[in-house]
């Protein structure tokens, strides 16, 4: 009679617990990123909070110089000149030394920086170039600094309130508002991280 083999496979405790250690382990990944998903989102809410008062304050200061203004200028879009040219603009550019997992950061550049940050990339040939041509007179540079602010639209004894009501949207653009773009495409990247960690737990 043919003697039956009746032992059964041997399993590996590793075999057994490696699922389980890498749901651990999945398990503990997403509680670190909801962490810092909670703060995150908690700086993004402190951050329109922000936004929202310096714009209320701007928009107080501007409406109390208006109301305090005893000449027939009104300071509004009425009397903006069109001749005047923004400045501060948005520019996008690929930063070569930054990875996938630094993010996207927004920030908001002067006129000048950004006109600084052309003349230090051009070549040779462009600056002399640049150098044949005539300067421009001393007269003509104080014209362009004075005309550079928009305030001095209204004369160069302005209210303190004008003042204040610029300073308050200065601070919105400059800080608030590419802090605010940072952090919203922030949350974004954390949101997707978290459903592919979710993926994966459901997947064991």
């Amino acid at each position: 009679m043919a003697k039956v083999d009746t032992q059964q496979p041997h399993t590996s405790v590793a075999d057994t617990e490696s699922p389980s250690a890498d749901k651990d382990a999945l398990v503990t990944r997403l509680d670190e990123l909801l962490e810092k998903y909670l703060h995150t989102l908690d700086q993004y809410q402190k951050t329109r909070e922000q936004l929202s008062r310096q714009l209320s304050s701007g928009y107080m200061s501007l409406a109390q110089a208006n109301f305090q203004n005893r000449s027939a200028t009104h300071y509004g879009q009425d009397s903006y000149d069109e001749r005047m040219q923004a400045a501060r603009k948005v520019v996008i550019e690929a930063d070569a030394s930054a990875t996938a997992k630094d993010g996207i950061s927004f920030s908001v550049t002067c006129e000048k920086e950004l006109a600084a940050s052309n003349q230090d990339s051009t070549s040779n040939d462009d600056s002399n170039d640049e150098s044949k041509k005539p300067s421009k007179s001393p007269g003509e540079s104080k014209k362009t600094a004075k005309t550079g602010d928009a305030i001095r639209w209204f004369g160069i004894l302005v209210p303190p309130a004008l003042r204040s009501a610029q300073s308050s949207f200065v601070s919105a653009v400059e800080g608030s508002v590419p802090q605010l773009a940072t952090i919203t495409k922030d949350l974004r990247i954390q949101e997707i991280e978290i459903g592919r960690v979710r993926k994966q737990i459901k997947k064991l």
